[in-house]
């Protein structure tokens, strides 16, 4: 596993490797992920089940939240120079744009006003992207790619 947290828009990344990509001939490339936001917090001890795997990782990073909550999740079908707009619970809009897809990894600019950041994602694994702050907590947008 891999770790690195940046800033305020910091991002903890998790068991990157090859992600599947739809590809055909003469178009371009698009990749379905799955995008939730999590309201983690210290206040209880609520962890939704899907949620536990997040709540050690962040653990091991030193991220000692108590409590993690799904607050909304949607599937996205991303395509290159065409962006996903996502508004999240704080108020706050995120950006998503397929760069590019090499060797099986897609690349996603997340533009989350003021920080771009461009992120790798496989076939396994999730990005937490730190969100900012809501109720008493941190938001953290999560995307994942879909199992088929």
């Amino acid at each position: 596993m891999t770790f690195a947290l940046r800033g305020t828009a910091g991002a903890v990344l998790l068991g990157l490797s090859l992600f599947g990509a739809t590809v055909g001939l003469a178009e371009e490339p698009k990749v379905e992920v799955i995008a939730a936001e999590v309201h983690a917090s210290d206040e209880g001890t609520t962890v939704d089940p899907p949620l536990v795997a997040m709540k050690d990782a962040f653990h091991q990073a030193g991220l000692n939240y108590h409590s993690f909550r799904q607050l909304s999740r949607q599937r996205l079908t991303l395509r290159k120079g065409t962006a996903a707009e996502l508004k999240l619970a704080n108020g706050q809009s995120a950006s998503l744009n397929l760069k590019d897809v090499k060797g099986g990894t897609a690349h996603i600019d997340v533009s989350l006003p003021p920080v771009k950041t461009t992120y790798a994602l496989g076939r396994e694994g999730s990005v937490f992207i730190q969100a900012g702050p809501h109720s008493g907590g941190m938001l953290i947008l999560v995307l994942s790619p879909v199992q088929h």
